[in-house]
């Protein structure tokens, strides 16, 4: 009767508890030094996943708040407000960053995951495993940094640079290259020697690193959202044999990250070393 007692309290305490109020819940996530996730519902088809013990587990880590998609926050539908334009208007998942305040992405969404069919068949549905993958998220990751690492992490394949270390000088590279490519609205690489002496000298020790590179369709199917434009550069790499050689074998160190440019193509980055 004892174990059965203290693993009923076990099972009780495993469970989020799920705020209505978007102040309320942004307070509390700011004073306790943890991200937001915000579930934007208009129907039930995840309130299954979100009651599976290993979601249920990660949601500990954060801070919760589950809100109809039509939830007004100062006189607008919040899903419309600017800083969730890459939602689409549409109901969905969102994570907040608050854990840190030092963090140049502090107060900003990190995560977007609206519910919406993708383009490319293999993108799977917001399953036990999709949301699990996005609750994992590294919080060091901004938001392009992340779409792209949840992009190749669901992909079928199961690519393993994702499984390597994710180093800052990775992030870093990934982060201007990507920005480089966007400002001049051209698909490059960059100067990997260059780079591999940088990574050598922050990380301490001798590499050998490659890049892949790539560019979305956004100017043939009308555009794109950050995650739907990191899908479509995933798909481009997975029709190259170099490109996926590098993306889907096993690494010391990895970066991804996209940037869009003024085209409206987003332009993407991985980087990696052995």
């Amino acid at each position: 009767m004892l174990s059965l007692s203290l693993l009923s309290l076990v099972l009780s305490v495993a469970q989020p508890s799920w705020q209505t109020d978007y102040d309320r819940a942004t307070r509390q996530a700011m004073k306790e030094k943890k991200d937001l996730v915000i579930y934007f519902r208009g129907d039930d088809r995840l309130d299954n996943v979100i009651r599976d013990p290993e979601v249920q587990e990660r949601l500990q880590r954060f801070v919760c708040l589950q809100l109809p998609e039509d939830y007004q926050y100062q006189g607008q539908r919040l899903l419309d407000h600017p800083a969730l334009s890459e939602m689409l208007g549409r109901p969905g998942l969102v994570v907040v960053s608050y854990h840190d305040d030092k963090l140049p992405f502090y107060q900003e969404a990190v995560s977007i995951h609206p519910f919406m069919r993708s383009h490319y068949g293999w993108v799977p549905e917001y399953g036990v495993n999709a949301v699990c993958t996005i609750l994992d998220m590294p919080p060091e990751a901004t938001l392009t940094q992340r779409s792209m690492i949840y992009a190749v992490s669901v992909h079928p394949e199961r690519p393993r640079s994702v499984l390597a270390r994710l180093n800052q000088a990775f992030l870093n590279h990934a982060q201007r290259h990507s920005l480089r490519q966007a400002q001049m609205q051209n698909q490059h690489h960059a100067d990997i020697i260059a780079a591999m002496h940088r990574f050598q000298s922050e990380v301490g020790q001798s590499l050998m690193a490659s890049e892949v590179v790539a560019e979305s369709w956004g100017n043939f199917v009308g555009g794109e959202n950050v995650l739907e434009a990191a899908f479509s550069c995933v798909d481009a790499w997975r029709h190259s044999s170099g490109h996926w050689g590098a993306v889907s074998r096993d690494h010391a160190y990895f970066g991804y990250d996209i940037a869009r440019g003024a085209n409206g193509t987003w332009y993407a980055t991985g980087i990696f070393a052995d």
